[in-house]
């Protein structure tokens, strides 16, 4: 890392984070999903995204260790517990590792652990031990996913890999594996790109063909997909010490890395070209955040450099207005089906603090947490 004033924007940013969050806290609402029109849709349940609202107070509490944030998170927590036991849900790992398994480790209160631990083993028993994945999210939008892999349940692995450290069964593990293995042979490409979805036949895991739900094409390189894949891997690298997910991260590290040449926030899918095609700053947030972690497992300072200068980025650039509610503007959730089109999305804010953190960590000499 070079010298101090590069990294000049990181604390009064996370202040404005933390400020924002504390505003929409104070609302004591249901859980922010994606904005529209700057004003958050709110879910009753928490959806696939509540655990990273739920996530940020967690987070806000301790950095701050004020009381109120506190509250709130264990508020919301609480409401998600019962979700633990979904029986076709493959992102558990973003709605319990933000939010019990951080809330265990803050207070030490077991039901958070032993909620954690139940998400995990919901997860594990969705996995298809004759074809060897996880499917994505079985019927959904009038089609059956049961045979579609997607590129975002990397980064639910790592629930299962905490769980099996502290009172799951070890057989988490070998579905990780497994899972992830599948993934590597067949998401990702020769330049490092992955494919956000992947088709197998359900019943025998014969791979079928490469697909995407919210990129451009099949084809193409949807750049959230990348910063799910960067960062899950790096994750999982980090947690199991695999050397085969150090390299699989590395090279779409590399791919973004060559992606980002003209500007540090990724458009929504990195094979469009035109100036007005939308930003993802999600994908910017979730891009960063791995590649901390991967720098924190390489000890190579490049991935360090260009996660700072995707945040420097979005700091200057993607700063959500004084009247609005969220704190990353200028995401895409889904263009192809026309939602949140540059506006805010929950993971975006949440894994945009959590990036300037681990950058502040990674850059005081501090280790990054899991």
């Amino acid at each position: 890392m070079t010298n101090a004033q590069d990294n000049s924007f990181i604390e009064p940013t996370i202040q404005f984070v933390i400020d924002r969050i504390d505003r929409q806290r104070a609302r004591q609402a249901d859980f922010p999903h994606i904005t529209k029109g700057g004003k958050w849709v709110y879910t009753e349940d928490g959806v696939w995204t509540g655990g990273f609202w739920t996530g940020l107070q967690w987070l806000a509490y301790k950095e701050t260790k004020d009381e109120k944030f506190l509250l709130e998170a264990e508020r919301l927590t609480q409401r998600l517990l019962p979700r633990a036991s979904d029986e076709v849900n493959h992102d558990l790992g973003f709605m319990f590792y933000p939010t019990a398994v951080v809330g265990w480790r803050l207070t030490g209160k077991d039901e958070y652990r032993a909620a954690a631990v139940r998400a995990a083993e919901s997860l594990a028993k969705q996995f298809n031990k004759d074809a060897g994945f996880i499917p994505g999210w079985g019927f959904f939008g009038g089609q059956n996913w049961a045979g579609s892999v997607l590129i975002d349940t990397l980064m639910n692995l790592p629930l299962l890999v905490w769980a099996a450290q502290n009172g799951g069964s070890n057989e988490l593990l070998d579905v990780v594996y497994r899972h992830t293995e599948t993934a590597l042979r067949n998401h990702q490409r020769k330049d490092g790109s992955v494919y956000h979805v992947y088709v197998f036949d359900e019943k025998t895991g014969a791979p079928m063909r490469g697909d995407t739900y919210q990129g451009k094409a099949p084809e193409s390189a949807w750049s959230r997909g990348q910063g799910w894949a960067v960062a899950g891997l790096s994750m999982l690298a980090d947690m199991t010490g695999r050397a085969e997910y150090v390299a699989a991260a590395e090279r779409v590290a590399a791919f973004i890395e060559s992606q980002l040449k003209d500007s540090f926030i990724p458009k929504w899918d990195y094979a469009v070209t035109g100036d007005d095609e939308p930003l993802d700053s999600s994908a910017g947030a979730i891009s960063a955040y791995g590649l901390i972690r991967l720098a924190g497992v390489t000890k190579n300072d490049r991935y360090l450099q260009l996660a700072r200068s995707i945040l420097d980025a979005l700091s200057a650039q993607c700063l959500a207005s004084s009247e609005a509610e969220s704190i990353l503007a200028h995401a895409t959730a889904d263009l192809p089906h026309g939602l949140g089109i540059d506006e805010s999305t929950g993971y975006g804010d949440y894994y945009f603090l959590k990036a300037l953190l681990a950058l502040r960590d990674a850059t005081s000499g501090k280790s990054n947490t899991h």
